[in-house]
């Protein structure tokens, strides 16, 4: 057999090889994924793609010409889409193809890759990429099998292993890490800034926790209202946030902005109206909703996803155990994809006679063209293409028997 010229790449980004601050700029928002899938789908030498992009994660799954140096689309989709050079960046990207895509898309959906071992959400997350993908036409036939059997090894993992108990979510660890704050407080007063899940079950675990006052405040006020209901809270639009502020004990915010929310002006409006009262703000959002740090001032305390990040390694002894068990399910399931992936990737479509095939259709039907009315022009076309794509069949066909 003639060796494919296609390869399967991942590759990305995540809370391991950069930090929050430097992440923040490549993320890509919830709104602006099936748009940036359908960009980076286009770009020359990309035959199928998605990308997945978390609070911790920014990666590109792609089958590309064996001549594609990787970081190449990834670069060019940056400059194309949020007009930035990541020249400098090369370093912090890791690059895995074929079978170690497989596998490292696996240990993603099974929660072994995520900050939070065990984590949930990915799942869910991987998913919407995908469905992403597939409304914008990038997936293709190796994408397509490479996301549904992640979301099967992902099930599998949890339900066949320990990984699955007891295993939390950002949301839940973000809850874990402010309950002894909480606890000082009698009733707190929370605002949450922003209606998305990760905001849904942090209320919800919340709610368990203690009978605190929640306030939610959202850019649409129906919105916000709607949400507050299921919480017994009440609910605020987002030109409402100073006075809300003053209001609140903690603040947990996770916004899609791509700029600060809670902005420095608004921390030192609270300052000056309330100098003896102190607060607590939690930022899950990348990019950050809030503009200041840690340090700006003694009465306000300020956590981000790397101050769960560091909380969260002192509570995974009992999912760790799990991982030599999950690495089974994830090597056998590995073993079948890249059986079937071996012989798909010689297929005519990947391996150069399908690119033939066109070339020599597109010669061709110039002269019939040439002959033609213009209004027969696409109906000649689309009849051509459908011709080769049966020639491509049959050869596909008599290469597997």
């Amino acid at each position: 057999m003639t060796p494919g010229n296609w390869h399967l790449v991942a590759y990305g980004i995540n809370h391991k090889t950069l930090t929050l601050k430097r992440r923040e700029p490549l993320q890509i928002g919830r709104d602006e994924i099936a748009e940036a899938t359908a960009v980076f789908g286009n770009l020359d030498g990309i035959k199928e793609s998605v990308i997945v992009s978390t609070c911790n994660r920014v990666e590109f799954y792609f089958v590309a010409k064996k001549t594609t140096v990787p970081f190449e689309p990834v670069k060019t989709f940056y400059q194309i889409f949020k007009k930035l050079d990541i020249s400098d960046l090369t370093d912090s990207f890791y690059s895995k193809k074929n079978k170690h895509v497989v596998s490292h898309l696996f240990s993603v959906a099974s929660g072994i890759d995520s900050m939070v071992l065990g984590e949930s959400q990915i799942l869910g997350q991987l998913k919407d990429a995908y469905s992403s993908a597939c409304a914008v036409k990038t997936t293709g036939k190796i994408v397509h099998r490479l996301f549904h059997q992640s979301f099967r090894v992902g099930k599998m993992v949890r339900t066949e292993t320990e990984m699955g108990k007891g295993a939390c979510s950002v949301s839940s660890a973000a809850v874990d890490f402010l309950k002894s704050k909480i606890d000082k407080l009698k009733k707190p007063t929370i605002l949450f800034v922003g209606i998305n899940q990760i905001i849904n079950l942090a209320a919800s675990k919340l709610k368990k926790l203690n009978n605190n006052k929640m306030m939610f405040a959202n850019r649409t006020l129906n919105t916000a209202v709607e949400f507050a209901a299921r919480y017994n809270g009440t609910g605020h639009s987002l030109d409402k946030l100073k006075p809300l502020i003053g209001t609140a004990d903690i603040i947990i915010t996770c916004t899609g902005s791509k700029e600060p929310v809670i902005t420095k002006e608004i921390i030192d409006s609270y300052l000056n109206s309330s100098p003896d009262r102190k607060i607590t703000l939690l930022d899950m959002a990348v990019p950050r909703d809030v503009e200041i740090d840690n340090d700006y001032n003694p009465a306000i305390e300020v956590y981000n996803l790397e101050d769960i990040n560091q909380h969260v390694k002192l509570r995974q002894q009992q999912r760790e155990l799990a991982i030599p068990q999950a690495q089974k399910i994830i090597d056998r399931k590995l073993s079948e994809f890249q059986y079937w992936f071996d012989h798909v990737i010689h297929e005519p479509l990947y391996n150069g006679i399908g690119e033939a095939y066109e070339d020599i259709r597109q010669k061709e039907i110039i002269k019939i063209l040439e002959k033609l009315p213009s209004e027969y022009h696409e109906e000649v076309n689309k009849a051509t293409r459908r011709m080769v794509d049966k020639l491509l069949q049959i050869k596909i066909r008599k290469s597997e028997d």
